[in-house]
Protein backbone atom coordinates (compact mmCIF):
# COMPACT_ATOMS: atom_id res chain seq x y z
CA UNK A 1 0.00 0.00 0.00
CA UNK A 2 2.77 2.54 0.91
CA UNK A 3 4.18 1.99 -2.63
CA UNK A 4 1.20 2.85 -4.03
CA UNK A 5 0.82 5.98 -2.27
CA UNK A 6 4.44 7.41 -3.23
CA UNK A 7 3.71 6.38 -6.85
CA UNK A 8 -0.24 8.14 -6.77
CA UNK A 9 1.89 11.33 -4.85
CA UNK A 10 4.83 11.34 -7.08
CA UNK A 11 2.51 11.30 -10.00
CA UNK A 12 -0.19 13.91 -8.57
CA UNK A 13 2.88 16.48 -7.86
CA UNK A 14 4.82 15.89 -10.77
CA UNK A 15 1.53 16.88 -12.88
CA UNK A 16 0.78 19.72 -10.86
CA UNK A 17 4.50 20.71 -11.33
CA UNK A 18 5.48 20.79 -14.69
CA UNK A 19 1.85 21.97 -15.17
CA UNK A 20 2.29 25.92 -16.80
CA UNK A 21 2.22 27.58 -13.04
CA UNK A 22 3.52 30.42 -11.12
CA UNK A 23 6.61 28.40 -9.89
CA UNK A 24 7.25 27.94 -13.54
CA UNK A 25 6.98 31.52 -14.44
CA UNK A 26 9.32 32.43 -11.75
CA UNK A 27 11.62 29.63 -12.09
CA UNK A 28 11.66 30.42 -15.98
CA UNK A 29 12.35 34.40 -15.40
CA UNK A 30 15.12 33.34 -13.02
CA UNK A 31 16.53 30.96 -15.34
CA UNK A 32 16.58 33.95 -18.29
CA UNK A 33 17.87 36.58 -15.87
CA UNK A 34 21.05 35.23 -14.64
CA UNK A 35 20.83 31.44 -16.28
CA UNK A 36 21.34 27.98 -14.79
CA UNK A 37 22.36 29.78 -11.60
CA UNK A 38 19.34 31.48 -11.36
CA UNK A 39 17.09 28.77 -12.07
CA UNK A 40 18.59 26.37 -9.62
CA UNK A 41 18.76 29.22 -6.60
CA UNK A 42 14.91 29.55 -7.60
CA UNK A 43 14.33 25.49 -7.73
CA UNK A 44 15.98 25.18 -4.48
CA UNK A 45 13.67 27.93 -2.38
CA UNK A 46 10.52 26.54 -4.19
CA UNK A 47 11.51 22.90 -2.81
CA UNK A 48 12.28 24.35 0.51
CA UNK A 49 8.65 26.17 0.08
CA UNK A 50 7.46 21.92 -0.61
CA UNK A 51 9.35 20.91 2.24
CA UNK A 52 7.93 23.54 4.74
CA UNK A 53 3.80 22.75 3.06
CA UNK A 54 4.61 19.14 3.05
CA UNK A 55 5.85 18.67 6.93
CA UNK A 56 2.70 21.20 7.77
CA UNK A 57 0.32 18.45 5.79
CA UNK A 58 1.40 15.42 7.70
CA UNK A 59 0.93 16.93 11.22
CA UNK A 60 -2.67 18.02 10.21
CA UNK A 61 -3.02 14.64 8.60
CA UNK A 62 -1.93 12.58 11.92
CA UNK A 63 -4.25 15.64 14.16
CA UNK A 64 -1.39 17.16 15.35
CA UNK A 65 -2.26 20.03 13.79
CA UNK A 66 -5.66 21.88 12.99
CA UNK A 67 -6.43 24.29 9.70
CA UNK A 68 -9.01 26.54 10.07
CA UNK A 69 -11.23 28.14 7.14
CA UNK A 70 -10.19 31.82 8.11
CA UNK A 71 -6.58 30.49 8.04
CA UNK A 72 -7.06 29.18 4.41
CA UNK A 73 -8.78 32.34 3.41
CA UNK A 74 -5.80 34.39 4.79
CA UNK A 75 -3.33 32.41 3.35
CA UNK A 76 -5.22 32.89 -0.04
CA UNK A 77 -4.87 36.32 0.45
CA UNK A 78 -1.47 36.71 1.43
CA UNK A 79 -0.04 34.61 -1.48
CA UNK A 80 -2.44 36.51 -4.09
CA UNK A 81 -0.51 39.33 -2.68
CA UNK A 82 2.61 38.14 -2.87
CA UNK A 83 2.59 36.38 -6.33
CA UNK A 84 1.12 39.48 -7.84
CA UNK A 85 3.92 41.69 -6.06
CA UNK A 86 6.54 39.20 -7.69
CA UNK A 87 5.10 39.33 -11.36
CA UNK A 88 5.24 43.62 -11.01
CA UNK A 89 8.91 42.94 -9.98
CA UNK A 90 9.79 40.65 -13.20
CA UNK A 91 8.45 43.06 -15.40
CA UNK A 92 9.88 46.04 -13.78
CA UNK A 93 13.07 44.37 -13.67
CA UNK A 94 12.86 43.86 -17.61
CA UNK A 95 14.63 47.32 -18.18
CA UNK A 96 18.13 45.61 -17.05
CA UNK A 97 18.18 43.77 -19.74
CA UNK A 98 18.54 47.10 -22.03
CA UNK A 99 21.45 48.46 -19.73
CA UNK A 100 25.13 47.68 -20.01
CA UNK A 101 25.39 45.73 -16.29
CA UNK A 102 22.57 43.87 -15.06
CA UNK A 103 23.03 43.97 -10.93
CA UNK A 104 24.99 40.82 -9.77
CA UNK A 105 23.46 37.27 -9.44
CA UNK A 106 23.40 36.57 -5.50
CA UNK A 107 21.59 32.51 -5.02
CA UNK A 108 20.24 34.05 -1.54
CA UNK A 109 18.25 36.69 -3.71
CA UNK A 110 16.50 34.02 -5.88
CA UNK A 111 16.09 31.30 -3.03
CA UNK A 112 14.18 33.58 -0.61
CA UNK A 113 12.26 34.74 -3.83
CA UNK A 114 11.89 31.16 -4.84
CA UNK A 115 10.16 30.53 -1.28
CA UNK A 116 8.09 33.16 -0.86
CA UNK A 117 6.77 32.10 -4.45
CA UNK A 118 5.92 28.69 -3.41
CA UNK A 119 4.25 29.78 0.09
CA UNK A 120 2.25 31.76 -1.99
CA UNK A 121 1.36 29.27 -4.42
CA UNK A 122 -2.63 28.65 -4.20
CA UNK A 123 -2.81 25.36 -5.51
CA UNK A 124 0.43 24.59 -3.66
CA UNK A 125 -2.12 25.11 -0.40
CA UNK A 126 -4.86 23.26 -1.89
CA UNK A 127 -3.48 20.33 -2.50
CA UNK A 128 -1.57 20.26 1.34
CA UNK A 129 -4.72 20.83 3.08
CA UNK A 130 -7.15 19.19 0.60
CA UNK A 131 -5.43 16.32 -1.23
CA UNK A 132 -2.04 15.13 -0.07
CA UNK A 133 -3.97 14.06 3.75
CA UNK A 134 -6.49 12.02 1.76
CA UNK A 135 -3.40 10.12 0.56
CA UNK A 136 -2.42 9.43 4.05
CA UNK A 137 -5.94 8.14 5.45
CA UNK A 138 -4.44 4.77 6.28
CA UNK A 139 -1.67 5.85 7.36
CA UNK A 140 -2.33 7.70 10.58
CA UNK A 141 -1.05 5.13 12.82
CA UNK A 142 2.56 5.25 14.25
CA UNK A 143 3.40 1.96 12.80
CA UNK A 144 3.33 4.00 9.29
CA UNK A 145 6.03 6.88 10.55
CA UNK A 146 8.68 5.26 8.19
CA UNK A 147 5.86 6.03 5.14
CA UNK A 148 5.20 9.18 6.01
CA UNK A 149 8.54 10.45 6.25
CA UNK A 150 9.29 8.77 3.50
CA UNK A 151 6.33 11.01 1.89
CA UNK A 152 8.81 14.21 2.33
CA UNK A 153 11.35 13.13 -0.57
CA UNK A 154 8.51 11.74 -2.99
CA UNK A 155 6.93 15.11 -2.97
CA UNK A 156 10.45 17.06 -3.18
CA UNK A 157 11.71 15.05 -6.12
CA UNK A 158 8.84 15.01 -8.23
CA UNK A 159 8.48 18.73 -8.05
CA UNK A 160 12.56 19.15 -9.09
CA UNK A 161 11.75 16.77 -11.71
CA UNK A 162 8.17 18.64 -12.76
CA UNK A 163 10.32 22.26 -13.04
CA UNK A 164 13.96 20.97 -14.03
CA UNK A 165 12.92 20.43 -17.85
CA UNK A 166 11.44 23.87 -18.25
CA UNK A 167 14.38 25.41 -16.67
CA UNK A 168 16.69 23.85 -19.14
CA UNK A 169 14.09 24.40 -21.93
CA UNK A 170 14.54 28.00 -20.83
CA UNK A 171 18.45 28.23 -21.07
CA UNK A 172 18.11 27.29 -24.50
CA UNK A 173 15.50 29.39 -25.47
CA UNK A 174 16.44 32.25 -24.46
CA UNK A 175 19.82 32.33 -25.95
CA UNK A 176 18.97 34.77 -28.13
CA UNK A 177 17.93 38.31 -26.17
CA UNK A 178 14.81 38.84 -28.07
CA UNK A 179 13.20 35.36 -26.83
CA UNK A 180 14.84 36.34 -23.29
CA UNK A 181 12.49 39.57 -23.07
CA UNK A 182 9.72 37.22 -23.85
CA UNK A 183 9.71 34.84 -21.51
CA UNK A 184 10.53 37.01 -18.90
CA UNK A 185 7.08 39.30 -20.14
CA UNK A 186 5.22 36.26 -20.04
CA UNK A 187 6.21 34.86 -16.93
CA UNK A 188 6.06 38.30 -14.65
CA UNK A 189 2.60 38.41 -16.89
CA UNK A 190 1.49 35.23 -15.39
CA UNK A 191 1.98 35.51 -11.51
CA UNK A 192 0.22 39.13 -12.05
CA UNK A 193 -2.93 37.01 -13.56
CA UNK A 194 -2.63 33.91 -10.94
CA UNK A 195 -2.31 36.58 -7.91
CA UNK A 196 -5.55 38.44 -9.29
CA UNK A 197 -6.98 34.79 -10.26
CA UNK A 198 -6.53 34.64 -6.54
CA UNK A 199 -8.32 38.15 -5.19
CA UNK A 200 -11.27 37.05 -7.59
CA UNK A 201 -11.73 34.00 -6.07
CA UNK A 202 -11.75 35.37 -2.60
CA UNK A 203 -13.95 38.30 -3.68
Amino acid sequence: MSTEIWFALAATNFAASIAPGQNVAFVSAATTRSGFLGGVASLAGILFAELVWVVLAILFAIGLLEVSPLFIHAMQLAGGCILAYFGFSILREMKFSKMEQAPAFRFTHYAAKGAWIGLANPLALMFFVALFPGFLLELTDNSYATTLMLCVPVILLSSACGLIPWMAATRVLTVHKGIANVVNCVSGTTLLVMGALVFLQLF
